[in-house]
């Protein structure tokens, strides 16, 4: 084992060494791939569930002879899978995985463009998991379970792609993939019941998906020609790439960013005088689109004001059990905050990261109103060990929030940046109070109160368009 590591260290540093024209690549795409499944017992045929893919993909290639590329990939795939069959509802779980691999690109130029044909390895990385999910009415029960059993997925890839080169010589593409894999990703059993008929059965996602996506591609050709324009004027060629470089990374403390972005948001519901320890506070997703601007001042800070729209849900987790939740509103928010750049060192253009604070409101117009409730299950008896309901009304309800946040940007090219972005807001009011109530089997019931005030972090991505970069 030891030799067949050093030999393939060997060759990687061969192939790194070997070759101009080396890339990095980073892409977003959506994919959909549908389950099998088998039915057991009575007048219940199950239909196929559908499983949404969403991922973020890095990848570094080594450049081969003759238009062939090594590509050394790396990924983080969300899979948002549907518990029920479509006559209960859809409600919606989610599991994260990661992806390892490798593979093979060959590009076909046309004209100035480039097709590409891709063929790729590697293995998904997941949790071992389990969820259950149940409804419970007057008239029927049904219960789900979802079972994640193989930590190593093996999975294969076969990319179609089509690449349009941009003025600074980087490449923008559009691809299409099919991603097979070698073991199913989960198994998921289910019982359904109208009190008069008993039927179950199982479903199977194998895993087997198509993807349609976009990514970007640093070249360094632009780079690689003014380091060669530099070397005409006698610069030796460690002192012109340090000169490329500052001049690339220059940010002017005058310049105007426009960013727009998407991303999870998970919001908290808190539960009141819980002393029983039922049922826990409990954070869960939802999503946020984030539109604002970043206006600089002087010394590395920036004025960022900005709006958003952001999706707020009932979160509820049952203590030994899963996440269960509701959507309750969207909420439009304005923000006003600062921005410095933190560790700027100005002979190298360099720094290390956004820091961004301030106060939020969010207000939600209009009324309304809902409700809910659910049931537990023994697994084995069917018998019911728990169950609870709350309603809620709103009007015109306002959440004032303060925030902090860190984040940092990635040139595309002199005008767009690419910005990953975390925040994390503290609830100021005192919110939605949600009246909840329980009963565990053989106890007394219990009324309680759920709050929804704001709390919240928030993961995104986004672009930035930046005007006004002279100094």
């Amino acid at each position: 084992m030891k030799y067949c590591l050093i030999i393939i260290s060997l060759v990687l540093s061969q192939l790194l060494n070997a070759q101009k024209g080396n890339t990095f690549t980073v892409g977003m795409s959506s994919g959909i791939g549908m389950t099998k499944n088998k039915t057991i017992g009575e007048n219940r045929p199950l239909d196929n569930l559908s499983n949404i893919h969403t991922s973020l993909n890095a990848s570094y290639g080594i450049q081969l002879p003759k238009n062939l590329r090594c590509d050394i990939n790396f990924g983080l795939e969300n899979i948002s899978y549907f518990p029920y069959p479509a006559y209960i509802g859809r409600s919606s779980g989610s599991i994260l995985l990661s992806n390892l691999g490798a593979g093979l690109h060959y590009k076909i130029p046309v004209k100035k463009n480039f097709f590409s044909l891709g063929l790729n390895g590697g293995v998904r990385f997941i949790r071992n998991a389990e969820s259950s999910y149940s409804t419970y009415s007057d008239q029927s029960y049904s219960k789900t379970i979802y079972t994640f059993e193989k930590s190593i997925n093996p999975f294969i890839s076969l990319q179609l792609g089509y690449e349009f080169p941009l003025k600074n010589k980087n490449l923008l593409g559009i691809d299409l993939s099919f991603k097979g894999s070698f073991h199913p990703i989960y198994s998921m059993d289910y019982n359904f019941s109208d009190f008069v008929s008993f039927s179950n059965g199982s479903y199977s996602y194998s895993g087997n998906s198509v993807h349609l996506g976009i990514h970007y591609t640093w070249t360094k050709n632009k780079k690689n020609a003014e380091i060669e324009t530099l070397l005409l004027d006698s610069v030796n060629r460690k002192e012109a790439k340090k000169i490329v470089a500052i001049k690339n990374r220059f940010q002017s403390s005058k310049a105007v960013l426009i960013q727009l972005h998407q991303g999870g948001f998970m919001n908290q519901s808190k539960i009141l005088n819980n002393t029983d320890n039922v049922f826990k506070n409990a954070t869960g997703p939802s999503s946020s689109t984030r539109l604002n601007a970043t206006i600089g001042w002087k010394n590395n800070w920036s004025f960022q004001p900005g709006v958003s729209i952001d999706s707020y849900w009932l979160w509820l987790r049952k203590n030994g059990s899963g996440l269960s939740g509701s959507s309750l509103f969207n909420l439009f928010t304005v923000d006003l905050g600062m921005q410095r750049r933190m560790l700027s060192f100005p002979k190298t253009n360099r720094y290390l990261c956004n820091v961004n604070g301030g106060i939020s409101f969010s207000y939600v117009s209009g009324s309304g109103s809902g409700s809910g409730s659910g049931t537990s299950f023994d697994y084995y008896t069917n018998q019911v060990i728990l169950t609870y309901n709350y309603s809620y009304h709103y009007n015109n309800k306002l959440f004032p929030a303060a925030y902090l946040g860190i984040s940092k940007d990635l040139r595309l090219s002199n005008h767009i940046l690419f910005t990953i972005a975390y925040r994390h807001q503290f609830g100021l009011s005192r919110g939605m109070i949600i009246p909840f109530s329980y009963t565990v089997t053989n106890q007394a019931p219990v009324s309680t109160q759920i709050r929804v005030n704001g709390n919240a972090n928030c993961i995104s991505f986004g672009l930035a368009y930046r005007f006004n970069n002279k100094g």
